[in-house]
């Protein structure tokens, strides 16, 4: 489900940066028109254009024009994109990926959007913007797109690697350009007329590590393939992973095990010597994630029964009982959100 809810997960860490400054979050939130619980909990779905509202109103509380690169530095493209990330796995290359992250954001968010465009030479322009009628401003998640999609790249490549320039519409923030240097290069340029990466031909025809080798041990790692006794964070592993798809996919076993690179029979097999099963994650994470959207969200019951895969309200409803012995109507009513 994407339009303009995104994952609460992307404003991970900011408690703690405003904290740091001497800044109280709560005063911030509801500026922003956010609920409280999104700063503390990862799978809330959120309004894009509050989130956007809360980016500039904290870098203004705290005085930190760096708002936004100091909160992407800390985040991974997996993270913030869930599911679609997963559509980039299979790229080959540098290009081929950030062809398909501009073809599928819209999965991710209709709020903002993504663009690749050619330019001399065989290299592109990563664009990034908020779409119409967001706020009137994207300073702060415009330099944290643009950093994390930095970052995304750099994994496949090499630690130092830089684009070739960066590019801001906003003005110069006030202060120095270390930490914009230090992430994006030297090449910072600002009074653009768009929001980009400059990448050369060279780094778009670079090959993609992740399917590969490495990714292949690390899910071994993950899931114990060697034979060990299953690690007990398995569980835990796949619960995050349902948990990030849950409102975009189906979420079947088959879409998990893609997403940790193993055969669906393989999984389910070291669930159970775990003591559970795929089955019963889900159905955790689906009850769990129902309480918190009729408490915490303004999401009608027929919305969020769509997000966590019920074909009907009925359906919903009739796990709802039996997950809580409550009635759904009467949650809701407690939570004083409209439904």
């Amino acid at each position: 489900m994407a339009g303009y809810l995104i994952r609460s997960v992307i404003l991970d860490g900011a408690t703690e940066l405003m904290r740091s400054k001497g800044v109280r979050s709560a005063p911030v939130t509801r500026r922003a028109g956010l609920a409280g619980a999104a700063l503390k909990d990862p799978d809330l779905l959120v309004s894009a254009a509050a989130v956007l509202r809360f980016f500039e109103l904290a870098a203004e509380a705290c005085r930190m024009p760096t708002w936004g690169l100091t909160m992407a530095r800390g985040g991974r493209l997996a993270t913030v994109l869930g599911p679609t990330w997963l559509l980039l796995r299979n790229a080959r290359s540098i290009r081929q990926m950030c062809d398909e992250l501009a073809e599928n954001f819209d999965l991710y968010t209709d709020a903002a959007v993504v663009g690749m465009e050619a330019v001399a030479g065989g290299g592109a322009l990563l664009n990034w913007s908020t779409t119409a009628g967001q706020h009137d401003s994207e300073v702060q998640m415009a330099e944290f797109a643009l950093c994390v999609f930095a970052k995304e790249i750099r994994t496949h490549l090499h630690p130092r690697w830089m684009p070739s320039a960066v590019l801001f519409r906003h003005a110069r923030p006030a202060g120095g350009l270390a930490l914009h240097r230090a992430t994006f290069g030297n090449d910072v340029r600002f009074n653009q007329e768009r929001n980009a990466l400059l990448l050369d031909r060279a780094t778009l025809d670079a090959p993609m590590k992740g399917r590969g080798a490495a990714a292949r041990a690390l899910a071994n790692r993950v899931i114990r393939l060697d034979g060990e006794r299953p690690g007990k964070q398995l569980p835990n592993h796949v619960e995050a992973v349902v948990r990030s798809l849950m409102p975009y996919a189906p979420c079947t076993i088959e879409d998990v095990s893609y997403a940790l690179d193993v055969a669906p029979r393989t999984l389910q097999l070291r669930l159970q010597q775990e003591q559970t099963s795929f089955t019963r994650i889900r159905d955790a994470v689906r009850a769990d994630l129902a309480s918190k959207y009729l408490r915490y969200s303004e999401l009608s019951a027929s919305a969020i029964a769509e997000i966590l895969g019920y074909a009907d309200l009925t359906s919903f409803s009739r796990s709802f009982r039996r997950w809580n012995g409550q009635n759904l109507r009467k949650v809701r009513a407690r939570g004083g959100q409209g439904g």
